[in-house]
């Protein structure tokens, strides 16, 4: 490699690198202190994409409450069993896109979200399958630890991602 080819590499990555000590700087600077209930309501709903995405069915599970609930009748296992079949159903290429619209936090041990998630899949013919919902969530915090109570979702457009 010639010292120009070379310091275009490292050009290019301190710039990467700032790009992505900027892109975290300002999602934290969003988010408000990093001990605020807030930023830690956020820090769930990462942990929770992250499971999903890599199709993690325990990680997932860890983070729902023991008490959880939902309109449809489902239970923390009924929750993990729709997190299993969604997981065999799109075994490759997972891609979620999750928008947080609103956290209220009415008590310090106690948040509201909402938001719009894109659930993306491949379709076993090779295909892109996408679908796109409205999520109402409730979230607690239990022995420190914050977990999802509560949720409740419905097909939404997709524009609602932007």
């Amino acid at each position: 490699m010639t010292d120009a080819a070379a310091r275009n590499q490292r050009r290019g990555s301190v710039a990467c690198g700032f790009t992505l000590a900027l892109a975290l700087c300002l999602s934290l600077a969003c988010a408000g202190e990093p001990d605020s209930p807030e930023a830690q309501v956020r820090a769930l709903l990462a942990e929770i994409e992250s499971a999903a995405e890599q199709g993690d069915v325990s990680a997932f599970k860890d983070l729902v409450s023991e008490g959880y609930e939902d309109p449809y009748g489902h239970d923390k296992k009924a929750l993990g069993a729709f997190m299993t079949f969604n997981v065999l159903r799109h075994q490759r290429g997972r891609e979620i896109i999750l928008r947080v619209r609103q956290i209220a936090i009415p008590t310090p041990d106690r948040a509201a979200v909402t938001l719009h998630v894109g659930l993306a899949g491949s379709a076993a013919r090779g295909s892109l399958h996408a679908d796109v919902y409205e999520v109402e969530l409730d979230v607690e915090r239990e022995d420190q630890d914050w977990r999802l109570t509560w949720a409740e979702w419905k097909p939404s457009p997709a524009t609602d991602l932007l």
